[in-house]
């Protein structure tokens, strides 16, 4: 009986302490906020712009709401819904970018759709607003329990883009003019365009707690958009050209906003 005693003591012990509780101190779920911002040195930002031949530095910048489960001791399931807000410049035509943007320009007095160029205020950038929905896992350094530790994360990311743009100033040669610079102006496009792009990130990262209850994040992140979009530069109305243009141009400045970025977040173990 005392043997018998002994040996259900010792099963129901070890079945305890054997037991694997996700989470740090049992809690799995993170409520957040983030940023990954880093300086761009082409730019342009929203608010102000050169023409796109010309530097304009800005600061890329996207704020990000997560909320990160552990359903292991190391791995975290991470969902993140994010805005971003960024500009993009407008050709002065003294050159344009071909397919790998800015590696192969040519000389081109028109470098919009149907010839057109544009003629308003080249300080103000088209703005180009994103909201972004991705999915990610974090795994955590040998040694380490979600959610506090050293981590890699990869993530997968829908960008949901519209670019605004001054559609009335742009214009066309005068067909009556003497002179290569006489233009009347003909409206291109509708002003305004929606896309969606993807891109694949990567980030290393470290998390802290403070006080068992908030969690400290930061990091670099890398990551990799997809810079053009073919299907439309094989339409022939001028609408799909128009829209082509632009979805170029906006994924061109996604991918270099996207590229390396820094990464800071605050967060608290919800539960």
């Amino acid at each position: 009986m005392r043997y018998t005693f002994f040996f259900i003591i010792t099963f129901f012990s070890s079945a305890l302490f054997s037991q694997e509780v996700s989470g740090y101190l049992g809690k799995r779920l993170i409520v957040g906020y983030s940023t990954y911002f880093m300086p761009g040195l082409k730019g342009p930002g929203p608010f102000v712009s050169n023409s796109a031949a010309e530097a304009s530095p800005t600061i890329n910048n996207v704020h990000c709401l997560n909320v990160d489960f552990a359903h292991k001791q190391n791995k975290m399931i991470s969902f993140s819904g994010q805005y971003m807000l960024t500009g993009v410049a407008y050709d002065n035509g003294k050159s344009n970018g071909t397919f790998f943007g800015d590696m192969f320009r040519s000389e081109s007095y028109y470098p919009y759709p149907e010839g057109h160029r544009y003629v308003g205020d080249f300080s103000k950038p088209a703005r180009l607003r994103s909201f972004n929905f991705s999915i990610g896992m974090k795994r955590y350094a040998r040694g380490y329990i979600a959610p506090i530790g050293r981590y890699r994360k990869f993530e997968a990311i829908l960008f949901c883009e519209k670019l605004t743009y001054d559609y009335q100033n742009f214009a066309i040669p005068d067909p009556n003019g003497n002179y290569e610079y006489d233009y009347i102006k003909d409206p291109l496009g509708t002003g305004e365009y929606k896309f969606k792009n993807i891109a694949f990130a990567c980030t290393f990262g470290n998390q802290l707690a403070l006080n068992d209850k908030i969690v400290l994040d930061y990091g670099i992140r890398f990551a990799y958009s997809p810079a053009l979009n073919i299907i439309t530069l094989a339409e022939s109305d001028a609408y799909t050209r128009a829209t082509g243009f632009f979805r170029r141009e906006s994924n061109l400045r996604i991918a270099k906003q996207q590229l390396v970025n820094f990464h800071i977040g605050i967060g608290f173990l919800a539960y």
